[in-house]
């Protein structure tokens, strides 16, 4: 057998050995991403049935309201209005200035749909649609609960431990690992918008700040109920959310926070009976996402979409702002909104035990479980502990600890572990959904627990990881070129005598950072990744017919990727969504180790000839 013929018989094993090992991820990542195209397309508008009898508590049926495009201004508010035949009013005294939303309320005998579908036609309009409610979930029991030692989880001593008394009631905290997570990050500097019924976050004319409150770090927030910059909470539902996420911890006081040194944005939506209307919600969004907002947490929803809100969400992604969101307690198939939004993180449900929450409702857009209690599991110590103000019979806020249950619940275990992750360097709302997705403990059925349970310590270290690698990557890469640099200094004219140093320096570089690269392109959980993560590359060029100096620099290159695959392996930070199982993994693995080391071989022979 001649060399041609050898060569030609090497590039065939090749192509076969990376199809085999490729094929089983790549099938995966094609299926798992035509579900996301189907799901951001069609899906959105079918996620839940629609039951005409309650149709109309969830609209207000003679109300329309409008996202106007950037520029716009009251003349353009005031011709708008002309041709419907209503008067528009700005939804806020900055809404003419920056979120550019208006609502009109209709004549009597108007025909809605008439008037929509002229609004939509306009080149000014960026979104109209009917006023719809949102509520917070239904089923949310709040009972104030004694210090109890039911319920409480075992001591595992596996990280850091607050000093709060009531802190071992909080099961939820356990089961998510909490303790390993807070050895990582707390969600220092990251901010954290609650658009919610408002948190007790101060001694206002309007209610006073919680007692497990005192060091927790607020930002400006705004009411868009009472419209003005005092979103105290009258229902007890937001502080509760908010504890959940960064309630004072380590005070000797009451029960921990999970992202405690993060910041809390209250913003007000929903009014004292837990309701409020989606052009109030789109604009807290916006106005989150204008004032340095992180991470956003809805536990709220309603069973039928909104344009301004799905446009609001769509804005805030685009902005870098993660959006975390209750999937709704109906107990059946059907997310709600807006956490159905393909923009949005859906959160199920589960109770102590780890199972799906009676109450929870699940579907395909859910991304994630997360606890959110459940009283038929476990009892009043079933629920989620925080501390908030409730209203007792006689109109008085009670200021206690009180155990809720509920989706509502769910979601700020996930925006809180989501602001641990922004805190630990990824920015990327993809990349976060991604790290809560791959760090999940497993758990199936997907329609239920998404990509598996909550694991707020896998999560952080996963997240941690992944930025300090690149970081040291990056640095390695300095490294490299630095020492050629000093080899060439040291041996005068090196690069015009022998230049495969320096270039074979560069191949080996380009292997290391090129997965980041791609990764960072494409995003953490993209099924791009495939590429960039394997040595399809150098084994693509070096089977188009590379000459022998060429093998050599391929060589070098394959070392590098063979490198950062090998080296991400080992530290779990492979940028591959849960869907791809460890049997699919592997294939992959032993065709890249396979490949990668004929290549190298292939330079190290064309280096001796």
């Amino acid at each position: 057998m001649n060399d041609q013929t050898g060569s030609r018989s090497l590039r065939f094993m090749a192509i076969v050995v990376l199809s085999i090992g490729i094929a089983p991820m790549a099938v995966s990542w094609s299926s798992h991403y035509l579900e996301l195209r189907n799901e951001s397309s069609n899906e959105v508008e079918k996620s839940v049935a629609i039951d005409p009898s309650i149709f109309q508590s969830w609209i207000s049926p003679d109300e329309i309201e409008v996202q106007l495009k950037p520029g716009s201004d009251s003349g353009t508010l005031a011709d708008l209005g002309k041709r419907i035949g209503a008067s528009f009013t700005w939804n806020s005294s900055f809404s003419s200035t920056e979120t550019e939303i208006a609502d009109a309320k209709l004549p009597q005998g108007a025909d809605i749909n008439a008037d929509l579908a002229a609004l939509r036609a306009d080149s000014r309009v960026a979104a109209a649609d009917v006023t719809h409610i949102y509520r917070i979930p239904a089923s949310e029991m709040t009972f104030a609960r004694p210090a109890s030692s039911s319920m409480k989880s075992p001591d595992e001593n596996r990280g850091w431990k607050p000093d709060d008394p009531r802190y071992g009631e909080q099961w939820n905290f356990r089961m998510i690992h909490a303790e390993a997570a807070w050895e990582v990050n707390r969600g220092k500097g990251v901010v954290v918008a609650v658009i919610d019924t408002g948190v007790a976050f101060d001694n206002t004319s309007r209610g006073k700040r919680a007692r497990d409150f005192s060091q927790t770090k607020f930002v400006p927030g705004y009411d868009f109920v009472h419209h003005d910059s005092i979103p105290n909470d009258d229902h007890g539902h937001g502080t509760h959310v908010a504890g959940t996420i960064a309630e004072s911890t380590n005070n000797g006081e009451g029960v921990a926070g999970l992202a405690f040194e993060a910041s809390i944005m209250p913003l007000k939506v929903l009014n004292s009976y837990g309701s409020g209307s989606s052009r109030d919600i789109a604009e807290a969004i916006r106005w989150a996402a204008d004032h340095g907002a992180n991470v956003i947490n809805m536990s709220l929803g309603s069973p039928y979409p909104d344009q301004l809100m799905s446009s609001a969400c769509t804005y805030a992604a685009s902005r870098g702002v993660t959006i975390v969101c209750a999937a709704g307690n109906s107990g059946k198939e059907g997310v709600g909104f807006p956490a159905a939004y393909p923009e949005c993180i859906a959160i199920s449900s589960v109770g102590p035990t780890g199972k799906l929450s009676y109450f929870s409702s699940f579907g395909k857009q859910v991304a994630i479980a997360a606890p959110g209690g459940d009283k038929q599991a476990g009892g009043e110590a079933g629920g989620i502990l925080q501390n908030t103000l409730i209203e007792d019979d006689h109109g008085a806020m009670v200021d206690d600890y009180y155990s809720f249950q509920g989706t509502s619940m769910a979601s700020p275990h996930a925006a809180a572990v989501a602001a641990m992750i922004v805190g630990s360097g990824v920015k990327s709302p993809k990349d976060v959904k991604a790290i809560l997705q791959k760090s999940a403990s497993k758990k199936t059925p997907a329609k239920q627990y998404g990509a598996g349970i909550l694991d707020a310590g896998a999560a952080v270290r996963l997240a941690s990881n992944s930025y300090h690698d690149g970081v040291a990557r990056f640095w390695m890469v300095a490294a490299l070129f630095a020492g050629c640099w000093l080899i060439g200094k040291a041996r005068a004219g090196m690069r015009e005598q022998n230049p495969y140093p320096f270039w074979a320096t560069a191949a080996l570089s380009f292997g290391l950072l090129f997965p980041d690269w791609m990764a960072g392109f494409a995003g953490f959980g993209s099924p791009f990744n495939i590429i960039g993560h394997s040595v399809i590359v150098p084994g693509a060029l070096l089977m188009l017919g590379a000459r022998n100096g060429e093998r050599r620099l391929l060589g070098a290159m394959a070392f590098g990727m063979m490198l950062h695959v090998g080296w991400e392996l080992l530290r779990g930070t492979s940028p591959f969504g849960p869907e791809i199982s460890t049997l699919q993994l592997m294939p992959w693995v032993s065709a890249n180790l396979i490949v990668g080391f004929g290549i190298v071989v292939a330079g190290l022979a064309a280096r001796k000839e």
